[in-house]
């Protein structure tokens, strides 16, 4: 059994939490879980292309030298999560639009909606997730980190407060207990598995394994994950 500080973290929403988890005729639906791609970028470790034709970033590619250095967990809600849905509207700006029907629009085969709704994570609310940092100091880490950050698909505002906190690396049978990604653990599980479909990656939010864990207070997850370890 040995012993490492650990870096908890506490994200709370000061906006509208907007991200495309679900997409159900005209209903964008975020998901109740913020995705560790999406971290690594808003605390700044990843950055893609200022042009990104295509908007498709290069995970692999923006976080391979830091990929091994340190790993954030996915975010999971502290409490039940309030939800705020509203009506957007995307018609041009030209003062006068063709109101087509269904089977005429010429922009139907685009699958982009003119209109609809969207339910987005109200603000304040809050969810946590952690740092664990394989060189580095945690504290001397931590004290890099920003406090403010931007999230999701407009951009929400988040602060983000950090504490440095005891872990425990045991070994044996264990499960886990907080979302981590599912690329990100070599590990198979033998029982108890829950697992959520996001994109770009799903998460595995409970999993029953046999082998080295972390055991932070009452939460659990494997030791050494590694962000995108299995598409390396």
């Amino acid at each position: 059994m040995t012993e490492k500080k650990v870096i908890e973290c506490t994200l709370t929403v000061l906006g509208r939490l907007l991200f495309a988890s679900k997409e159900i005729d005209r209903l964008v639906d975020v998901g109740d879980f913020v995705l560790n791609s999406a971290l690594y970028y808003a605390l700044g470790f990843a950055r893609g292309k200022y042009v990104n034709i295509g908007c498709k970033p290069d995970y692999l590619k923006e976080t391979e030298k830091i990929c091994e250095e340190f790993y954030i967990t996915a975010a999971a809600p502290i409490g039940s999560l309030t939800h705020l849905t509203t009506t957007y509207n995307a018609r041009s700006d030209n003062y006068a639009v063709i109101n087509y029907k269904a089977q005429d629009d010429p922009n139907a085969r685009f699958n982009i909606p003119r209109y609809g709704r969207e339910r987005a994570i109200n603000q304040l609310n809050k969810f946590k997730f952690y740092i664990f940092t394989y060189h580095a100091d945690a504290e001397v880490f931590a004290a890099s980190l920003p406090r403010y950050v931007r999230l999701g698909k407009k951009r929400s505002k988040c602060k983000i407060d950090y504490n440095i906190v005891d872990s425990e690396a045991l070994n044996g049978t264990f499960t886990a207990n907080h979302p981590f990604g599912i690329y990100d653990y070599e590990g198979i599980p033998t029982r108890n598995l829950i697992s959520r479909k996001m994109r770009p990656t799903p998460l595995i939010l409970q999993g029953t394994y046999n082998g080295i864990y972390i055991k932070i207070g009452e939460t659990i997850l494997p030791y050494k994950l590694i962000f995108l370890k299995n598409l390396r």
